[in-house]
């Protein structure tokens, strides 16, 4: 039993003066893993796709009148897909989940010399990245609850979109068991780069981007 406990709490994590010791996770979802998984033809099925005029309602959550809602959806569709990828990298970094929605300040040097931890550090880094903002306006509120209802409009839609994302992150992982304060920042510069491929694709799911969904919506409502 003791030694069953001993090998058990060396496999877990280990953080320490900076320094994250993990073991590589193991991939459940079958999509990852598989050789048929293809990381062209995903982005391709998202691109070709079209949403409705009902879809943009669905995914801001009703929050505002029908004539606005393409509009609103285009913001929170970067939001939602932004906001995706920050999960899954936290997950490949075996950090917390991500806070409570607040507003954040951009960090000061003097913030990150005080960074004692890879989470302290991570946290700092990320708001360089992502500068939550909450836009008091009455027409499109982008906040924590239209971006949280977004991302589970997103996942059942669009399933996909986290699954590229924890597929780029496990690769990129698998070269290190250490994350210290260069993998933090290799990480945020692979986000950086893969968010932008997937955004693209996102992107085209508005008529504005792509003629041939002019069809789907009735353009009278806009």
């Amino acid at each position: 039993m003791l030694a069953i406990l001993f090998l058990c709490l060396c496999l877990g994590t280990n953080v320490h003066a900076g320094v994250i010791a993990t073991s590589k996770s193991t991939i459940t979802d079958n999509t990852l893993t598989s050789e048929s998984f293809d990381e062209g033809a995903e982005l391709e099925k998202i691109s070709e796709t079209c949403l409705s005029n009902s879809d943009f309602e669905e995914l801001g959550d009703h929050s505002v009148t029908p004539h606005l809602a393409q509009t609103f959806g285009l913001l929170l569709l970067p939001a939602g897909v932004e906001t995706i990828g920050l999960m899954e990298l936290r997950t490949a970094l075996n950090l917390e989940p991500t806070p409570p929605w607040n507003r954040t300040s951009y960090p000061s040097d003097i913030d990150f010399a005080s960074a004692s931890t890879i989470q302290e550090y991570y946290d700092l880094r990320e708001s360089l990245v992502f500068h939550k903002r909450d836009f008091d306006n009455k027409f499109f509120p982008i906040n924590e609850h239209t971006i949280t209802t977004a991302i589970a409009y997103l996942d059942k839609r669009f399933p996909a979109i986290r699954r590229l994302f924890r597929r780029r992150f496990e690769e990129v992982r698998g070269s290190t068991e250490l994350v210290d304060w260069k993998t933090v920042d290799r990480m945020i510069f692979e986000y950086v780069n893969y968010f932008s491929k997937v955004n693209k694709a996102v992107f085209q799911l508005s008529p504005w981007a792509n003629p041939k969904c002019f069809d789907a919506i009735n353009i009278m409502n806009f």
